[in-house]
């Protein structure tokens, strides 16, 4: 059987590797912002579709309203007119008519009815009323009012009353003049209709002082105070039929036509439709007319009757409407038989009368739902027409753009990286030196001295050598297994700096056998420093004790831990041969200065060396506090 090698697997170069993984990861985050710009785009253009649905929804609304109070203005306005030509044929009857007549006229014997006239009551002593009974009864009186009655359908009658006296005189003539009596007037109270003062109290009257006459037609002057003015509906006295009266005030003379509610309203209103149900309420809040429709929104309102819904916000713009004549520009809005209604207005100057039209508002708004299908499916159009098309040449340069940008960030990535490797070896080199190499140092020290001391026959204290050396062999495995990790020196884990720092001065002392003395002046307990700042100060002080050691061959050293100022300082002084900084170039193998003073840099402190060759060296370490410091000890 031959027995050959397989083919290996082809290993990938790891700098491929990490520009492919740094091209997708920039094409990854160029594509966020491009979903996030889609994400967007979809909201809007829903958010555009509801816009629009319920702007055109609100312009329909409007437009519905605004033909809505367009027509009922147009129907106001009609009636309007119509109660003005009533208004002048009231006045002209007596401006131009009864004032003639009551002129020429002369005092006469009292005149008593009879049955081919229009009958004139009079109370018992009637001689006082002969001049108004032969002016009411002139010629020209009579024609007027035959022909007012002709040119106006809707007047039922056209009346002449003496205030003082009480006599009435009537157009067209009644065939019983009981039936005045019986509808309603009385000679002891000529001044009532029906037992109503519907007289004194009309709109704009005698008796309205405490209703301020506010109601001005714009453009036109102001309403009179002798009339003519309009009375609340009312069972008139010709027929008892429900209507009303518009009357002028003479001096000593009334002069009035009844009219049908009816004949009056019907032909303004015209004929009823959907959105066409109007209520006709007086300024004293008396309701004049009601349509038939009109008894959905407003049920059991008839003409007469007080008109009030449980609408407290309607019912106060009503009120404030019945008082000034000012009629708002939009719709008073009510919840009537359960609907939403609208209630469009519009007034009638002439009677101060106030057309109420209320329309549901479901019958206004459009067909919402085809509207809003409509609209989303026009605006959602938009999508792959514009929208889409752009996404995708965005995402094209997006590509394109990382793939260049990645080619030329790689280089440089690559350069940082050969960069912090030979950091990282280099600070490896540092960790061996400052730690491992003192450390073997010291145990090649402690087995040499064994060595010398069993040549003598001192096995004992050879013994005691041996097992210096080796617990500086465990110590120097633990160092090896700690700087692999870069974690924090054993002794600043185990007991912090200060005396991790006091602790490698008596280890020093006792493996050398030259003096030292370590002394620490107001430091705290826990000096504000970061571990990196910790170690560094830890390893230039090994580095500055061994260095004494090696090259200095002092009889004595002393070590100063303080604070001052808000950092921390380690003094580091021997008494040995000392040696000229500035002489001399080191070897390649030696760490020791350099090593030192780029660990102080790193930390953001500096190193200060002074010596001078016979009288000792002095290592000086600064390093800031991160934060002020408040406790301290001494040692």
């Amino acid at each position: 059987m031959r027995i050959g090698r397989g083919r290996l697997p082809r290993r990938r170069d790891p700098r491929r590797r990490f520009r492919n993984r740094l091209l997708v990861g920039m094409v990854g985050v160029a594509l966020l912002p491009l979903v996030a710009f889609a994400v967007l785009a979809v909201f809007e253009l829903d958010t555009v579709a509801r816009s629009t649905a319920n702007a055109t929804e609100t312009a329909i609304l409007q437009h519905q309203q605004a033909n809505t109070d367009t027509a009922l203005d147009g129907r106001a306005a009609f009636l309007d007119k119509t109660m003005s030509t009533l208004d002048n044929v009231v006045q002209e009857a007596w401006t131009g008519i009864l004032v003639k007549s009551l002129t020429a006229a002369q005092p006469s014997a009292p005149v008593k009815p009879t049955p081919d006239s229009t009958y004139v009551f009079l109370p018992a002593n009637a001689g006082a009323d002969a001049k108004f009974a032969n002016a009411s009864a002139s010629p020209a009186v009579a024609a007027y009012a035959t022909q007012v009655l002709k040119n106006n359908p809707e007047i039922n009658s056209m009346w002449f009353e003496n205030q003082k006296t009480g006599a009435l005189r009537i157009y067209p003539a009644v065939s019983n003049p009981n039936v005045l009596q019986e509808n309603g007037y009385l000679l002891s109270a000529p001044e009532e209709r029906s037992g109503f003062s519907v007289l004194a109290n009309s709109e704009g009257g005698p008796a309205a002082a405490d209703q301020p006459n506010e109601w001005v037609q714009p453009g036109v002057p102001g309403v009179s105070t002798d009339g003519p003015f309009w009375t609340d509906p009312y069972p008139l006295i010709e027929d008892g039929i429900t209507g009303v009266s518009a009357w002028y005030q003479g001096p000593s003379v009334q002069i009035g036509v009844d009219v049908s509610l009816s004949k009056l309203i019907t032909p303004a209103i015209g004929s009823t439709s959907s959105n066409v149900d109007p209520l006709i309420i007086s300024a004293s809040g008396i309701v004049v007319y009601a349509s038939p429709q009109s008894a959905t929104a407003f049920p059991d309102m008839a003409p007469g009757d007080v008109f009030t819904v449980p609408q407290t916000r309607f019912m106060s713009s009503l009120r404030h409407m019945e008082g000034s004549g000012a009629i708002p520009h939009t719709p008073l809005i009510a919840t009537l038989d359960r609907a939403n209604t609208d209630v469009f207005t519009a007034p009638v100057y002439s009677g101060h009368w106030i057309i109420a039209n209320p329309v549901p508002v479901s019958s206004l708004e459009p067909n919402l739902s085809a509207l809003t299908l409509g609209v989303n499916d026009s605006v959602h159009r938009l999508f792959p027409v514009m929208v889409l098309p752009v996404l995708l040449l965005l995402v094209g340069l997006a590509f394109i753009a990382t793939t260049l940008l990645s080619r030329r960030m790689y280089l440089p990535v690559q350069a940082l990286t050969d960069h912090a490797v030979l950091e990282e070896r280099t600070r490896l080199a540092r960790e061996i030196h400052d730690t491992l190499a003192q450390q073997l140092t010291g145990i090649v020290l402690e087995l040499e001295a064994a060595d010398t001391l069993l040549n003598r026959g001192s096995e004992r204290r050879a013994r005691s050598s041996v097992e210096k050396a080796r617990e500086l062999a465990r110590g120097a495995l633990q160092e090896a297994r700690r700087s692999v990790w870069n974690l924090r020196p054993s002794p600043l884990s185990a007991t912090g700096l200060v005396a991790a720092i006091g602790h490698e001065v008596e280890a020093w002392e006792e493996r050398t056998g030259i003096p030292a003395r370590f002394k620490a002046r107001a430091v705290p307990l826990h000096p504000p420093l970061s571990p990196t700042a910790e170690v560094a100060l830890l390893r230039i002080g090994q580095e500055a004790l061994s260095n004494a050691a090696r090259h200095g061959h002092p009889e004595h050293v002393d070590v100063e831990l303080r604070a001052h100022a808000q950092e921390l300082v380690l003094s580091i002084r021997d008494d040995g041969i000392g040696f000229d900084p500035s002489a001399g170039t080191p070897r390649e193998d030696c760490f020791g200065l350099d090593g030192m003073a780029e660990r102080a840099r790193n930390a953001g402190g500096t190193l200060t060396v002074v010596s001078t060759p016979g009288h000792g060296t002095t290592v000086t370490t600064r390093l800031p506090f991160t934060e002020p410091a408040v406790e301290a000890v001494s040692a």
